[in-house]
């Protein structure tokens, strides 16, 4: 590391290696917790995970398979393994669910009462957190 900062700062390498080999560094070293596990709820792959900004406390995640789920990941029974349970999800039997793949959730940043996805069916909803139904629906602009 200090051999890449040498020669950044000497002007013999580029910034973007720099940048590059740290990213790698990092991804490498992630791991997996093995005291915490959560709820399987999505019957194909998970592409977009959120934890909310306000309290660290709710997390939101999408799958290919159209699906919204919200997990509570506070360990309330303070059991050292634990697994984080899903308290509610937009499933297929659900009137407003997505028709295809969730792309993306998110969470507002200010209030965890709001939240938005978006689709491969090529819609961003906007949701109500509290009662899980959207309040708004956007479509893309065609020319």
């Amino acid at each position: 590391m200090l051999g890449f900062l040498s020669a950044r700062q000497a002007g013999l390498e580029d910034p973007l290696r720099l940048r590059r080999a740290e990213s790698t560094r990092r991804v490498l070293g992630l791991e997996l917790n093995k005291d915490r596990d959560v709820e399987r709820i999505h019957c194909s792959g998970v592409n977009t995970l959120d934890i909310e900004p306000v309290e660290g406390r709710y997390m939101l995640s999408g799958g290919s398979d159209g699906v919204i789920v919200l997990y509570d990941l506070e360990n309330s029974s303070r059991q050292p393994y634990y697994t984080c349970k899903a308290v509610c999800s937009v499933g297929r039997s659900h009137p407003d669910v997505h028709k295809y793949s969730v792309e993306t959730v998110q969470w507002y940043p200010h209030d965890t009462g709001m939240f938005t996805s978006s689709s491969f069916d090529k819609t961003l909803k906007v949701w109500d957190t509290n009662t899980l139904q959207f309040h708004s629906k956007f479509y893309p602009r065609i020319n």
